[in-house]
């Protein structure tokens, strides 16, 4: 999954850009008209900070889209600027996004924050290129592609049922965000690595937290910072994944466990074409950017999803005719499969649709490996780029009406490299169709058990780091047990 901007500590930003503009405008006096193409239109802001600060602030309030499109009129799709310390194009469109999503890494490759690799890991799946990159999305898929999943279905309903159970069920007022981002990690622990005990989930659950704070902090490893306790946080997690992965390696060598119980178990048994196995940290830093990626973004959407059916009575309507439909043809005890997921496909277009108007990841950057053109434009080495989302998502000639929550926006084919909340190319999500099967069964039981209510309609959503409800998104129950 992609991983948008977050807050950045403005003295990070300073330090690290002061030689990241010196070197623009070094640049910018060699690439003079009559020599070779130019570089793009923009502002590259101020000396030292950019324009940073004010992408930050639109970030923050959820008006990125608004801070795009306004640069977008002064200097047309593709323009300059710079962002976290560094010269940066900004590429929009189909155009552009076809261009950063189809090039190999050899041309563009993708580009995290320190703080990101030192806390999920060196070795994750965001930081590998070339046949690294290849080899450790091939482990993943195996266990996430379709016809694995096909026997993960019963499992994942009967553990969003007792969710329901627990947290749902006798309730009159509920806050949805953190039972969203209760059942997504319970998920993930269970089918990431068959971590069922409700005490060491938590404990995990409680570290993660901290160690995702620690991802978006300043670097800074000292005593008392945000960033030491996540590392601190990574540590203890590593503690936990390294014993789980001592029982598994000895559940499958007595054949007490099978390769595809979990993802865990998959990466264990992974062998390439020389007989070389995974290593323990490439097993570790993947299971923890597994999880960050899925547990967040699939939360928000969770989230959203609760809050714009609320908002829309119709669209919920059709939801539960779906699911009332696929429930006729069952019996009341028996658990979904895999061809009820593939029905659901109504409610996946409204999953679909809130995604293109509130991807989790907003946008995500890349850095440019050599002099590359685009648009007529010269981009030099080592500078970075940004996509952006909803330069595609919220553009009218693609999406009729496209400020309207409308799922019949995903009734027809849509041109390629318009609809990207899971990225695209050969880095895509790899989490796509595990995603799609847990948001479909939630809704499932969630329209056919409960009428909700939002306490309050115009909640603000702030992006902190995903977009969400500023107040968790509180909402009055109604029970319909029929």
């Amino acid at each position: 999954m992609e991983y948008s901007v977050q807050s950045i500590p403005l003295i990070l930003i300073a330090c690290s850009s002061f030689l990241a503009f010196i070197l623009c405008v070094l640049i910018a006096k060699t690439l003079q008209p009559g020599k070779q193409k130019s570089l793009p239109p923009g502002n590259l802001g101020l000396p030292l900070l950019g324009q940073t600060i004010e992408f930050l602030r639109a970030h923050k309030s959820n008006t990125s889209k608004d801070w795009i499109e306004e640069k977008v009129k002064k200097y047309g799709p593709v323009f300059k600027t710079s962002l976290m310390g560094c010269p940066t194009v900004v590429l929009t469109g189909q155009a552009g996004n076809r261009f950063v999503f189809q090039s190999d890494d050899s041309t563009i490759t993708n580009k995290q924050p320190i703080s990101l690799s030192r806390i999920i890991g060196k070795k994750n799946i965001l930081e590998l290129t070339g046949e690294d990159h290849k080899r450790m999305r091939g482990a993943i898929m195996q266990f996430l592609k379709p016809e694995a999943l096909q026997k993960l279905v019963g499992r994942m309903d009967s553990v969003i049922q007792q969710h329901f159970l627990d947290c749902w069920e006798g309730k009159e007022f509920i806050t949805v965000l953190p039972l969203m981002k209760t059942i997504t990690f319970q998920i993930a622990c269970d089918l990431l690595f068959s971590l069922t005990d409700t005490k060491e989930r938590q404990i995990l659950g409680t570290d993660f937290t901290e160690a995702m704070k620690g991802v978006w902090s300043f670097p800074l490893d000292l005593p008392g910072t945000t960033f030491r306790s996540g590392l601190n946080a990574r540590s203890r997690i590593c503690k936990r994944l390294t014993s789980l992965l001592q029982v598994r390696r000895g559940e499958l060598q007595q054949e007490k466990s099978s390769p595809d119980q979990d993802l865990m178990s998959t990466m264990l048994t992974m062998r390439d074409e020389n007989g070389g196995a995974l290593t323990e940290e490439d097993i570790i830093d993947n299971m923890i950017a597994v999880m960050a990626a899925g547990h967040e973004s699939t939360c928000t959407l969770l989230v959203h999803l609760v809050r714009l059916l609320a908002l829309n009575p119709d669209i919920y309507q059709n939801i539960m005719q779906e699911q009332r439909h696929i429930l006729l043809r069952k019996n009341p005890s028996e658990h979904l499969q895999w061809v009820d997921v593939q029905k659901m496909k109504y409610t996946w277009k409204v999953a679909q649709e809130t995604l293109r108007l509130i991807p989790p990841a907003f946008g995500g950057f890349r850095k440019v490996m050599k002099d590359i053109e685009f648009g007529g434009y010269a981009i030099p080495k080592g500078w970075q780029l940004f996509w952006a989302a909803s330069s595609t998502h919220m553009d009218e000639e693609i999406f009729t009406e496209p400020n309207k929550f409308d799922p019949s926006h995903f009734s027809t084919r849509l041109p390629p490299y318009t609809f990207i909340p899971f990225g695209g190319g050969h880095r895509i999500c790899p989490g796509y169709d595990f995603t799609k099967m847990e948001i479909v069964i939630y809704l499932h039981h969630l329209v056919l058990n409960y009428k909700w209510s939002l306490m309050d309609p115009k909640e603000k959503i702030e992006c902190e780091p995903m977009p969400l409800p500023a107040m968790g998104l509180p909402i009055k129950l109604e029970a319909m047990h029929e």
